[in-house]
């Protein structure tokens, strides 16, 4: 897939009254919050800022939705798990997110897990894992922010990773060097294609 136009659609929060959802095939973005991902969606999509990113965390509260080509749906999902978080705002977004995957779920292609590769998954990834296993929506995990590590280090973090989290593609990314997003972006475009 060559990537044509991105645009951003539209903001979705938790059943909302006109939500106005199309029958696009989709990627969602999910992650821990500060994970990075809007610096990979910017990065996909060859923009320094169309997707909002912030140095604080838990900043996306909605579902954020970018068409690209005209065609797909790639949809930002707030983060989850921030422990300054009130026990009320984890419940809320933990709820936009499994009410907007379960909305969606005949036109998800793929779920883009980002954890980030210093700190290798946490119980939190594990329970995105096994909860997208268990909806029955099939995954990418991404090792986000290579460019801080070694590679024998980023190695250590792909084979815990894959251990941890067996049977999914596996891909290493650094959207400030720009390393590994095009091989991303194709895998995606190839999923959205058949």
């Amino acid at each position: 897939m060559k990537l044509k136009d991105v645009t951003f659609s539209r903001s979705v929060a938790i059943n909302a009254e006109k939500v106005f959802l199309d029958s696009k095939k989709e990627i969602i973005f999910i992650g821990r919050s500060n994970v990075g991902k809007s610096s990979l969606m910017n990065a996909l999509f060859n923009k320094k800022d169309l997707v909002k990113t912030s140095s604080r965390p838990w900043k996306t509260k909605l579902a954020n939705i970018f068409v690209v080509n005209k065609k797909y749906n790639f949809t930002d999902l707030p983060g989850y798990w921030f422990a300054k978080l009130g026990k009320e705002i984890k419940e809320h977004l933990d709820a936009l997110n499994s009410w907007y995957m379960d909305e969606r779920l005949d036109f998800i292609k793929r779920a883009v897990i980002l954890i980030d590769a210093k700190i290798w998954p946490q119980p939190a990834d594990i329970d995105m894992y096994e909860y997208l296993l268990k909806i029955g929506v099939p995954m990418f995990i991404v090792l986000s922010k290579t460019d801080r590590l070694n590679t024998s280090s980023i190695q250590k973090s792909v084979n815990y990773t894959r251990d941890i989290m067996p049977g999914q593609p596996i891909f290493t990314t650094s959207s400030k060097k720009n390393i590994g997003i095009k091989e991303l972006f194709k895998a995606l475009g190839d999923e959205l294609e058949k």
